[in-house]
Parts: C-alpha cells; structure tokens; sequence
C-alpha cells in the first residue's frame, strides 16, 4: 500500500514541475487517507477558491483551520475567500488571529491592506501595504495597492509616482513597447500617441487630459476601443484611431491613465474645461421620442451594475434588486439604461408600468450619449456609465461602495472630475440598502 509519505512527495514533484492537475490528484489521495491532512486541506482549498469553487473551498478551508489553528496561511486563504463573497466581518476575524500568528509574513499585510481597502479604511489599507513592503520591499501587489490608498487619500504626487506598478500585476503587458516613451518632455512639434488601457470609464475621464498636449504643440493621436470612437469625434481630441487598426507614424507614446500623474494633477487642479464628449444630434432626436417629457414628472435614467470583469465589480455593482424600493416611486417616469451583463436580473420580478427599458434598444455608446441629454438625472453605480454622464455635464448620482476606486477620494459628495455629479457613499460594506434610502429622501417628493 502506497504510503501518505510517498503520496505528499508525488504532488510535491508535480507541483515542481509545474504539472497542477497531477499535483492536485496527489493531494487528494492523500487526503483519502488522512483527511486531516493539513497541507492537503490548505493546497486543494485554495486551489478551489482561486478556481471559483466556493462550497469546496470553504469546506476544506474550515477543515483546515480547524485542524490547525496556528496556520497562518489557511487563515489568510479563508479570509480571502470571505471577503469575495461578502462576509467581511468574518474574514477580519481570521486576519486578526493571521497578524498575531505570523506577524512577520508580508503576505499577511498585504491581504490586511486589500481587507482594509475594501471595507472603507484607505490609511489603514496604505499602513498595512507600507508593513508588507518592510518585509519584502519588492511585493508588487503592496506597491500597487500601496500607490492607490496614496491615491484615494488624496496624496496624488506620491502615489502616481508608484501607479505605474500597476503593470507588474496585469495579465496583459503594455501596449508600443517598440515606440520610444513620453515622459513629459517637450511635445511641441512631435506627434504623440496616447493609448487606452484600462476600462471606457477610464478613457472617457482621461480622454480631457489631451488637450493639455495639444494646446502645448503636440499633433495628437487618441487609440480608444471602437465602440468609443463615437464620443470623440469632434476633432478636439487629435486623430482618433480604434484599437487594431493601423496608425499614422509617430515620435512617442505614452498610456493614458499614465497622463494624470506626468501632468501633476491634483485633486484640486483637475482640468474641466466643460462637456468635452460628441454627441450625435440627429441620432438623439430621434431617441426623444422614446422618452417624452410629462408634466410634472421626472425622467429618471438608472442601471445596477458595472463591468463584471472589473476587480472590484462584487463590491461596486448594487444589482437590480437593491434599487427595487426607488423604481415603487410612480410620480417619476424612469428608464432602464442597463446593456449587455446585468441585464439577465429582470427576469424576475417584472418592473412597474412607469419603467421603459431603453436597455434592449442600446447598439452601442452613441445611443448612450444621444440618451442622456433627455434626462433630468441618472443614478448609476461607479461604471462607464456614470462617466459619461458627467463628461457631458448631465446631472449623474454615483453610488460609491467602500471599495472606492482611487479617483472618487474618501469622502465627499463632489467630485472634481464632474461637475454635475453627486456622490453617494456606502456607510458600511455592502450595505447598499442604506445608502438607496439616502437617495430615496434626496430625491423630489
């Protein structure tokens, strides 16, 4: 009979060997042996966790601290997993007894920081990221998650200083390696490209901050997603090229969200020089019949839910569900603005007379932005949407989770990248409910 000692020293060689799937068979078999094989329990629970098998993991997770209360990992490993599916008080419980027990392992400050960050403490998440990086300065997790609490505090000149680690942690490389970089040098005369990396919410808030370049003698040339062609073409953003064709020759270039910190940019010296985005006016005549204005009544756009590819789309998106209790108000004509992902939430249950989904008519941002000039607000998670609303100046309500992104700060309900948008804030993690209640008593009677 094959011994638990030769099982353990199988899966070690295949996990050396870069072979999972045999390594993963190896534990187990030895968990059939000895299911309270600690090593066993922590490596399949975390392979399970990091594979979305949530019941599995837990499972093996919980078994796992139980066999071992003092091991460190199996402790980060379940916090982890909780803080993913929204039992956050409950993965602070077991980072606490993670700090007293491994006090000295970086990767248990790191995960302290991403708990912090998420629950809405950003100087406890900056001082736990600044912990991991003294006891391995190199982490490239903590120096990102480092720069965007320095960020979300406010202290933009240091943590655009480090922002550009986000590219040690992102599974796709940087774009026109081959073109030499622009680092803030002088651009008179030199034709410039200035390339999307991260989502439409991204491109669309940055997208101002090539005038700048302009006004200073760049000839610009803007690489967006084609989908986002549209917003830009009045000619006041350079030549505008979609990802994947080809471009003109040029001297430099440099990434977008790359700009905020080359420009030195504050949060109190961001540039708003008035609506900056194209609007097609036919199209959106056209769209004035779907939305006719009622006396005395409000024309009230909302969604539910960002990009679920975003990192923080658990923490950010309310779901449909929650903003249930505000579409009751009938003294208001509102319209569903949601597309693509998020959309399969109105199944059930249907929605009130008052409501018109425009959602199933949407082709692509252009109508968006035709849209939004019809509306008297629009209330919409953190999301490309929402972006675009104040990039055309319409009144816009964001609801901010705890989680928030770096841009919208730690408090307050302006914002310098928008105007004409209002910030609502979670109060506590997850509690969407009390934060619709706010917008419910903000809203006209």
């Amino acid at each position: 009979m094959v011994s638990v000692a030769d099982l353990v020293q199988a899966a070690e060689k295949a996990a050396d060997r870069g072979d999972e799937a045999a390594a993963l068979t190896g534990w187990r078999q030895v968990l059939d042996i000895d299911p309270d094989h600690v090593v066993a329990l922590l490596t399949l629970g975390d392979a399970a966790r990091r594979t979305g098998q949530v019941e599995q993991a837990e499972a093996l997770l919980l078994r796992a601290v139980a066999v071992a209360p003092r091991l460190v990992p199996a402790r980060c490993a379940l916090a982890n997993l909780l803080l993913h599916t929204g039992r956050e008080a409950d993965a602070g419980m077991h980072l606490a007894v993670a700090q007293e027990q491994g006090a000295n392992q970086a990767y248990v400050w790191r995960d302290t920081g991403l708990w912090r960050r998420v629950t809405g403490d950003a100087a406890g998440a900056l001082a736990a990221f600044e912990r991991c990086l003294s006891i391995t300065p190199d982490d490239p997790s903590a120096k990102l998650g480092r720069a965007l609490a320095l960020l979300r505090l406010g202290r933009w000149d240091e943590g655009f200083r480090d922002y550009h680690h986000r590219w040690s942690v992102s599974a796709r490389p940087p774009r026109h390696r081959e073109i030499a970089p622009w680092r803030g040098q002088d651009i008179k005369g030199r034709r410039l490209l200035v390339w999307d990396e991260q989502g439409a919410g991204d491109t669309i808030m940055c997208a101002r901050l090539v005038r700048p370049l302009i006004d200073a003698g760049a000839e610009l040339v803007l690489e967006v997603p084609a989908a986002l062609t549209p917003l830009f073409a009045d000619g006041r953003h350079g030549t505008v090229v979609a990802r994947g064709q080809a471009l003109p020759p040029v001297d430099m270039q440099v990434p977008l969200l790359d700009l905020p910190g080359i420009l030195g940019l504050t949060p109190a010296t961001i540039p708003w020089d008035g609506p900056y985005i194209s609007v097609d006016a036919a199209l959106s005549a056209r769209w004035a019949d779907a939305m006719p204005r009622r006396q005395g009544r409000m024309r009230i756009g909302f969604s539910w839910a960002g990009n679920p590819a975003h990192p923080g789309d658990f923490w950010r998106s309310p779901g449909l569900s929650t903003l249930l209790p505000l579409l009751s108000r009938a003294n208001a004509d509102w319209y569903v603005l949601q597309v693509a992902s998020g959309r399969e939430e109105m199944a059930a249950p249907p929605l009130p007379d008052h409501v018109t989904d425009l959602g199933a008519r949407i082709t692509g941002w252009a109508d968006t932005a035709a849209i939004l000039p019809h509306l008297d607000l629009l209330i919409t998670p953190d999301s490309a949407l929402a972006h675009l609303a104040g990039a055309m100046g319409r009144p816009v309500w964001t609801l901010i989770a705890t989680d928030t992104d770096w841009r919208w700060l730690d408090q307050g309900t302006k914002t310098g990248w928008y105007p004409s948008m209002r910030l609502f804030r979670q109060q506590r993690c997850g509690d969407w409910a009390g934060l619709l209640s706010r917008i419910g008593l903000a809203l006209p009677a």
